[in-house]
């Protein structure tokens, strides 16, 4: 939840596009998956208010449970922990941990009577709102009631009948062009930064496991990169591209990182916020105006390497997709197919 002593405020509305617009004008805004919303410095409320003027809620932690979800009960603790505990016995990783434990914290607030008390109604009540006032996808939606099924059977010992679920949302995901690609690459003067980004699009890396990397994980030699315990607990070898390995090669000589390879300013790895803040400085910077994001680099390697005729099993290894289909997505966004289409408004007498 929000750390009001750190110095975040947090804002949260129903989505649309200008709403994601508009909070991305506000310096160093990041949103925050778990939470479910938008976090800034405290420093930058003057900013956030000249952007959004009186249109959003900003707010503590407290008061914008409050004025979002209305006065609303709290999440015992000792079930926080009976049902971390039994998610850890399951092998959950510590991001799902986390965010399920905040979906039924958030559950608990929105609820009128004690948790125990609430039946199948009130959980289809939470979802409908979720939907309706703060725009969840489908899949967010099919996490809530995930989050909601395991801490009624698995903590509680009581069903909970959720049988239906969302279908799922056909959305592309946003791919940067390889100009677009390389003017971001080249924006951070920071070796650093630039060597994080520069992994984060060249071996296809979800933005958690480019934090999470070690320098032993990067075999120079072989070429290929380590990634271990990706999506699903699952180990997998991706590439390590030639000017990559030059990158690292000068940053490791300069900086000395000794077991992450990218080591956070106050210990340990960096953090994944700090990652998301430095791929938006470099759009900014870039002046790229799509609305992307970290997670845009992966898609992108994956879409050029499709469009260089790469085999789609080998892509789907170096993404470490359990399922084809996830990976199939990629093919709606090639241009192989759409380049030898020609438009009839460019043919001979059309003006």
């Amino acid at each position: 939840m929000l750390d009001a002593r750190g110095g975040l405020l947090a804002a949260i509305a129903p989505y649309s596009d200008d709403f994601v617009r508009l909070m991305r004008a506000v310096p160093s805004s990041v949103w925050n998956p778990i939470a479910f919303r938008w976090e800034f410095p405290a420093e930058h409320g003057r900013e956030f208010r000249q952007v959004f003027s009186s249109w959003l809620i900003l707010s503590s932690e407290a008061a914008e449970d409050r004025c979002l979800l209305g006065e609303a009960g709290s999440l015992p603790e000792k079930l926080a922990h009976d049902m971390n505990d039994a998610m850890c016995a399951l092998k959950y990783s510590e991001r799902t941990r986390e965010r399920y434990v905040a979906i039924v914290d958030r559950y608990a607030r929105f609820l009128e009577c004690p948790l125990i008390e609430a039946n199948v109604s009130d959980a289809t009540r939470f979802i409908s709102f979720m939907e309706k006032n703060l725009g969840f996808s489908a899949s967010s939606l099919n996490q809530i009631i995930s989050a909601l099924k395991f801490m009624y059977m698995r903590v509680l010992g009581r069903e909970l009948p959720l049988t239906r679920r969302p279908k799922a949302d056909r959305r592309l995901p946003g791919v940067l062009s390889r100009e677009e690609v390389d003017l971001i690459l080249r924006m951070p003067h920071n070796l650093k930064h630039r060597a994080i980004l520069a992994l984060a699009y060249s071996a296809g890396l979800r933005v958690s496991e480019v934090a999470t990397l070690c320098v032993s994980d990067i075999d120079a030699n072989r070429g290929v990169i380590l990634i271990r315990s990706g999506k699903g607990r699952k180990d997998r070898y991706t590439i390590l591209a030639t000017k990559t390995k030059k990158l690292l090669k000068i940053y490791i000589e300069l900086y000395k990182p000794d077991s992450w390879l990218f080591e956070g300013q106050n210990g340990g790895h960096i953090t994944v916020r700090s990652i998301q803040e430095i791929f938006s400085r470099a759009k900014e910077g870039a002046g790229i105006k799509k609305s992307v994001s970290i997670h845009s680099l992966r898609h992108s390697f994956a879409t050029h390497l499709l469009e260089d005729g790469t085999d789609i099993r080998y892509i789907q290894e170096l993404l470490g997709h359990a399922n084809m289909k996830t990976t199939q997505i990629y093919t709606h966004i090639a241009r192989n197919g759409f380049l030898r289409i020609q438009s009839p408004y460019d043919r001979e007498g059309n003006s």
